[in-house]
This record gives C-alpha cells, structure tokens and sequence, in this order.
C-alpha cells in the first residue's frame, strides 16, 4: 500500500534534473512548484535528490507540506536533500519507477536524459495500461518531444492524446489547478481534487518562468 492510500491524501511525483544551481531561474521555477502543489494539500514526492528535486522539496516545506524522496540504495553515499521528511529507498532505479507508477500523478519539469527516461517509461504505461497514472509534461522540452513522437515514430493519436503538457511559462497555479484536475479524474471525484484544510506560508518565489 503506497502513502497516499495510508494517508488518505493523494500523492504527485514530480520528475526533474539534479543539475541545475540554486541560482538558476528552474531552479526557482520548481520551488514555486513545489510551494503551490503542497498549497493544494498534496504530498510532494520527488527523486530526492539535488537540483529540481531539491527546488520541489523545499517549495513544499515552505508551506509546511509533506515530502516523500524516493532514493536509490545503489548510488553510494548520495544524501537526500534536507528537504524530505520521509526517504524511501530503492535498490535500484528499476524499483524506483516502479515506486513512481503508484503515486497519483506524474509531473515533469526541466531534466535531461534521467528525467527522459522516466517520462518514456510513465507515457508508455499510460499507452498499455488502464489504472497507469496521468502524467503533466511542462515546458518546451517536452512539447518537442511530444512533436518528435508525432512525427517519426509509430504512434496514434490516442497515444498521444494520453499524455497533457503546459507551455513553457505557465504559471506554477496553473500546474498545480491542473494537477487538481487530473487528480480529480483519476479519482473519479466528477471534479478537480480539492483538500481542506491546506497548508500556508508566507515565503514567495517566481511564479512563472
């Protein structure tokens, strides 16, 4: 039984890059993220790590939400970012997807071949299976890939039509109403998810990039 059964509340995963600085205005953009998901009353899961994961962990701390990291054993000695409140451990990266496909919602932001690649592997369960969770593509990266896999590989439109994406600058409210949403349908309220009450904070950062 994964957290967000136990808990009650349903959990959004949030992929993205390791690399990215502090300084660097993704980096901001996450945390904004992050803030405005936990905002909605969401626990926050996320690799755990550095770099994006860190900006969406700390974003929801922020606001004083719940942060799940889902780490993997055979990365010797790479620490959690001090942002997660609850670490879970994988042997591998293989089990670290498979931890990801049990939350309620998959979000990607800015990454790069890792990033790729759990995204490959949620859009592809969502083309083969019936209970795979939605997954929220943000940015230009992934607009392109989406237009890449339209153009040159052996699709349907109902392959395409599974996956949902932002444009580029969409503002964080804008990604976390729309996890609302898709929440909502996966969960088969008739209506975007709604939780009572939310957490609140008084920090601030970009909202839109």
């Amino acid at each position: 039984m994964n957290a967000s059964a136990r808990a009650g509340v349903p959990i959004v995963g949030v992929y993205g890059s390791a690399r990215l600085p502090e300084t660097d205005e993704h980096y901001q953009y996450a945390v904004a993220v992050g803030r405005a998901l936990a905002g909605e009353g969401f626990i926050v899961a996320t690799g755990g790590y550095a770099g994006v994961m860190e900006a969406v962990s700390k974003g929801a701390r922020d606001v004083g939400g719940e942060v799940i990291g889902y780490t993997v054993t055979s990365w010797d000695g790479l620490p959690a970012n001090r942002y997660v409140t609850e670490k879970l451990d994988s042997m591998d990266l293989f089990e670290r997807l498979r931890k990801f496909s049990e939350v309620d919602l998959l979000i990607a932001l800015d990454g790069g071949l890792g990033t790729l690649a759990e995204v490959v592997v949620s859009w592809n369960l969502l083309q083969v299976g019936s209970d795979a969770r939605p997954l929220l593509m943000v940015g230009e990266q992934w607009q392109a890939l989406h237009d890449y896999v339209r153009k040159t590989l052996i699709v349907g439109e109902a392959d395409l039509d599974v996956v949902r994406i932002l444009p580029e600058g969409s503002s964080a409210e804008l990604v976390a109403a729309t996890a609302c949403e898709l929440v909502g349908q996966r969960l088969g309220l008739g209506g975007p998810w709604e939780s009572l009450p939310r957490p609140t904070g008084d920090a601030s950062s970009p909202a839109s990039r």
